[in-house]
């Protein structure tokens, strides 16, 4: 098992099995799913209740049977492109125990987005896991192949995100999902960084809210049960806690604004505007805010105001002491991290 937070198998195919040589091990691949995975998925599958559902990256299909478990009798349609080693075997292997356990799943061999009018048997799903190639790309292909087939009560569930480092393509998927109802969670206590879309389940969002503070916001990660501390990535002269009733605004709308896309798209109401000297992007929206142009800060009254750029952050900081003087500015003077913006719950 190696770690009891992780139940791991290992699968050889038989034409490439051969026995130990030399402490050469043979040819396997290690494929799993965290329990604190298969405990989320719980959750959300409870609260949605039987629906079909629908499996982007099925390997040897761990993940796709333990889905099909939790939401029989209905079907489940996986697709996989089976380019890994020993894939094509957990067709087989996926097909094989789906028929000993009763479970309607079909796994279709080919590439997502362009193969799934193949692979999908449903006209609506209520349940998908995107765990197909770990890119910020391919992730926001996956989306948008799966958006026009979903239920109004539905989940999309988003493996390995901060495993992989895929967290400007989730930032873009949360941004173009907000339009269609959708809230996103980042599930920071999952072993591989998971995170979650959730529609029409108020009672799973209100949950999520409270105890999902971020991939990259927690303190602590947690494996094989045990609290490991982790070093703090910003100083605490960097770090804004707004209490309630407080809002931020923030001054740069542009590329480093990315940084803050999920505090803005998590707690919009706290987001006092979004202002920028740049006449380009006067007018358009970022991660659900509207820019407006610089002169409206003091208008909009904020409790703080975070500097969203890298780029003449000084001249920056003296144009916003010029619109409000004496305002809590952040980063401090000298720092040029980026800050940590918390809320204390209204």
């Amino acid at each position: 098992m190696g770690s009891p937070a992780r139940l791991a198998t290992g699968v050889t195919p038989l034409d490439e099995w051969r026995p130990l040589w030399r402490n050469e091990p043979p040819s396997v691949r290690h494929v799993g799913i965290s329990l604190r995975d298969a405990w989320f998925i719980r959750l959300l599958t409870d609260a949605l209740g039987p629906v079909p559902s629908l499996v982007i990256g099925n390997s040897h299909g761990i993940s796709t049977l333990l889905i099909a478990e939790l939401l029989r009798p209905e079907p489940l349609d996986a697709i996989d492109a089976e380019t890994s080693q020993g894939s094509s075997q957990g067709t087989q292997l996926t097909h094989r125990v789906a028929l000993r356990l009763g479970l309607d799943v079909a796994v279709t061999s080919g590439f997502s987005p362009n193969d799934l009018e193949s692979a999908c048997r449903s006209s609506a799903y209520g349940f998908v896991l995107i765990d197909g190639e770990h890119t910020n790309e391919q992730l926001l292909l996956d989306y948008q192949g799966v958006v026009d087939r979903l239920d109004e009560r539905c989940v999309i569930y988003c493996h390995d995100i901060g495993l992989r480092d895929m967290d400007a393509g989730w930032l873009k998927v949360r941004e173009l999902a907000e339009p269609a109802g959708f809230r996103g969670f980042d599930l920071s206590a999952s072993d591989f960084g998971s995170t979650v879309l959730v529609r029409g389940l108020p009672e799973i969002e209100r949950m999520l809210e409270r105890t999902c503070p971020g991939l990259r916001c927690h303190s602590s990660a947690y494996h094989a049960g045990l609290e490991v501390t982790m070093p703090s990535h910003f100083p605490d002269s960097d770090r804004l806690v707004l209490g309630p009733g407080q809002r931020v605004a923030f001054y740069g709308a542009g590329s480093d604004l990315e940084q803050y896309g999920h505090f803005m798209l998590s707690h919009p109401d706290r987001v006092a505007g979004l202002c920028d000297d740049n006449q380009c992007l006067v007018g358009t929206k970022r991660y659900g805010i509207a820019v407006s142009a610089g002169h409206t800060l003091a208008s909009a009254k904020p409790d703080a105001i975070v500097i969203s750029t890298h780029a003449n952050r000084e001249r920056v900081r003296a144009r916003v002491a010029e619109l409000i003087p004496h305002a809590n500015v952040y980063p401090r003077p000298g720092l040029l991290s980026p800050v940590r913006v918390f809320c204390v719950p209204q």
